[in-house]
C-alpha cells in the first residue's frame, strides 16, 4: 500500500522570521564581505589600519572573504535548508547563529567594540533560539503525523 502524500503544513510565524533573518543577514554579509575584499585598504569602513593590529590580517581582503563565504554563505545555506524543510536545517541554523555570536564576541575582544556588533550578536542569538524552537516543532509534527 502506498503512503498517501500530504501537503506540507504552512510555515509558522517563527519559521518565517528565522528564514527572513538568515537570508537577510546572509545577503548583507556576502555583499559587505565582497566590498571589503574588493577594497581592502579600509576605504569602505574608514577604520584605519590600527584596527587590525591585534589580528593576523594586514588589510581587509581576507576578513572580507571570510565574512562573505563563512558568515554569508553559512546563513544563506541555513536559510535555504530551513525554507526547504531539510532535516538538518535546525542544526545548521543553530550552528550559524552560535557562530555569529562567537564572531561578534571575538571582534569586540580582539578588534574593537562597534555598536553594530551588539545588533548582529542579537541576530545570532535569535537565530539560535528560533532554530532550537523549530527543531522542537518539527519533532512534534513528525510524532503527531506518525512519520
Amino acid at each position: 500500500m502506498r503512503k498517501k502524500r500530504t501537503e506540507p503544513r504552512p510555515l509558522a510565524r517563527a519559521e518565517k522570521v528565522l528564514i527572513g533573518l538568515q537570508l537577510t543577514t546572509g545577503t548583507a554579509a556576502v555583499l559587505s564581505g565582497a566590498v571589503l575584499a574588493a577594497r581592502p585598504d579600509d576605504s569602505f569602513l574608514h577604520a584605519g589600519p590600527r584596527v587590525l593590529e591585534r589580528t593576523p590580517f594586514r588589510d581587509w581582503r581576507v576578513p572580507g572573504l571570510l565574512l562573505a563565504a563563512g558568515c554569508g554563505g553559512g546563513y544563506l545555506a541555513a536559510g535555504s535548508l530551513q525554507l526547504l524543510r531539510h532535516p538538518a536545517a535546525p542544526l545548521v541554523s543553530a550552528a550559524a547563529g552560535a557562530a555569529l555570536v562567537g564572531l561578534e564576541a571575538w571582534e569586540t575582544a580582539v578588534i574593537e567594540f562597534q555598536p553594530l556588533e551588539v545588533f548582529y550578536a542579537a541576530v545570532g542569538g535569535a537565530v539560535t533560539a528560533l532554530a532550537i524552537r523549530s527543531a522542537g516543532a518539527g519533532a512534534r509534527t513528525r510524532r503527531s503525523s506518525g512519520a
